[in-house]
């Protein structure tokens, strides 16, 4: 991965990396008390010189947000992370449905593993890239029943899930999605071919059977220019 070629036109590199390394402080993504790699591994990550990162690295000290300490490396100090306000909205399952429609997936990591949950439920677990019109569309890690996998494996290891799911008559009880505006980083950039730290919806979907039991759930993450939201408001006439 080479950074040079992501980042964004008149921003120096030390500043995205910089960036990047914030928005995953303030996001909460790295925790009070984290190790950060060491520079050299950074620099080699990047494809940037170890200059930039300590440039970088530099930044966010003078911010506050990373403390250095000699022969053990570089942490994260305790941030106050911003509150998000929730706005809760209600949407049709057959939106959902008419937006995948258009969606094809294209392998974006071959490896397909099987997690015990707590209760001893195997889930199926995949990453893929979802693509439309053959342009990156977005990039999903799913967590899907193993029971209900082994019901159409070809067709799940292929297909869109939710498409899937409908198709072979799964009981759907309730589903619901949490979205963030968030940021790209290094890995998300160069899978979404977009630039470094641009705008991304991160999505987060469940759906549940009619004994409340998780059927499926799915991170995905869309570049900002290929999702928007549109809200009606019911308004009170009295």
């Amino acid at each position: 991965m080479n950074l040079q070629s992501m980042k964004r036109q008149a921003v120096p590199l030390h500043a995205e990396v910089a960036a990047v390394v914030r928005h995953q402080i303030m996001s909460g993504e790295l925790a009070s008390g984290a190790r950060l790699p060491a520079l050299r591994e950074l620099s080699e990550q990047l494809g940037v010189a170890r200059m930039t990162v300590v440039q970088a690295m530099n930044t966010l000290e003078e911010e506050g947000l990373i403390e250095k300490h000699s022969g053990r490396g570089t942490f994260v100090k305790e941030v106050a992370i911003p509150h998000r306000h929730t706005l809760h909205m209600k949407a049709e399952m057959s939106q959902l449905h008419s937006m995948v429609e258009r969606l094809e997936v294209s392998k974006f990591d071959g490896n397909v593993s099987v997690e015990t949950a707590e209760d001893n439920r195997e889930f199926r677990l995949m990453r893929r890239m979802h693509t439309r019109d053959g342009q990156p569309f977005c990039r999903v890690d799913i967590r899907l029943d193993n029971a209900v996998f082994e019901q159409a494996p070809k067709r799940f290891s292929k297909e869109i899930v939710v498409s899937v799911l409908k198709d072979i008559g799964v009981a759907v009880a309730s589903a619901r999605q949490k979205i963030t505006i968030s940021y790209a980083d290094f890995e998300l950039a160069h899978a979404l071919n977009v630039k470094v730290n641009s705008p991304v919806f991160r999505v987060f979907r469940e759906f549940f059977d009619t004994d409340g039991q998780l059927i499926y759930s799915a991170n995905l993450i869309y570049p900002g220019d290929q999702l928007e939201m549109e809200i009606e408001f019911a308004v009170d006439q009295g």
